[in-house]
């Protein structure tokens, strides 16, 4: 099997996004306070205390997220997180432009990529650093191109920036067209340009949390079974 990791590491301190708490990390029990406890050869055992928001790091929107009536993370589907993938790579466009809808499909032609039906598609839109100099300030998704997503009737996107929308389009055009017909969100996927193909099988699973907004996700493309 050929795999590769597409979620950031979270760790203590992280911000993903300017607006969102970091994520903190904190001891709960230590090894060394615990040992007294056990009997050799046990050296005791440690756990931690997380606290982050339901949007850190590489995550997945749930409809509740803009909707006061729409599903919560743990009312999503399973299936719906996990299926046939494609790679629209716009990457090499300028920072300041947003990704738009004749820019994707000049990407399907000139890659000659097939969109199926209920698949799943990642957006390149960035070639920098993730969370780097101008990761923020680079525009993401053209309202445009939530109207192609719901056009192709794609089951969920992905993208390598933390926002679907262009950050000060304040109207979330692409979530709320989207997470209204329950198409799926999932923003600070990361090592695109590590993906050898197009096409491949995604796995982006949420934590079954009850009630939530969203969640964190582990994003995994499946090249090669």
């Amino acid at each position: 099997m050929k795999t590769v990791d597409l979620s950031v590491l979270l760790y203590d301190g992280l911000v993903s996004f300017p607006s969102h708490p970091k994520v903190v990390f904190m001891d709960h029990i230590t090894h060394d306070f615990s040992k007294p406890r056990y009997t050799a050869p046990c050296e005791g055992y440690a756990s931690k205390i997380f606290m982050m928001s339901d949007h850190s790091g590489t995550h997945m929107d749930a409809p509740y997220h803009f909707f006061k009536d729409g599903l919560t993370i743990e009312q999503i589907p399973i299936d719906a997180t996990m299926g046939d993938a494609v790679l629209i790579d716009c990457s090499d466009k300028n920072p300041a432009e947003p990704v738009t809808r004749e820019m994707v499909e000049a990407v399907v032609e000139r890659d000659q990529l097939e969109i199926k039906e209920n698949s799943i598609v990642l957006f390149r839109c960035w070639n920098g650093e993730w969370n780097g100099e101008g990761f923020h300030e680079c525009k993401s998704l053209a309202p445009s191109v939530g109207d192609w997503v719901v056009e192709n009737k794609i089951k969920a996107i992905g993208l390598d920036l933390a926002n679907a929308d262009i950050n000060d389009n304040m109207q979330r055009d692409v979530h709320l067209a989207l997470l209204s017909r329950n198409i799926l969100i999932m923003e600070n996927i990361v090592n695109l340009d590590k993906l050898s193909k197009k096409h491949f099988y995604f796995i982006g699973t949420p934590l079954n949390l009850k009630g939530l907004t969203g969640s964190p996700i582990r994003a995994i493309a499946v090249e090669e079974w």
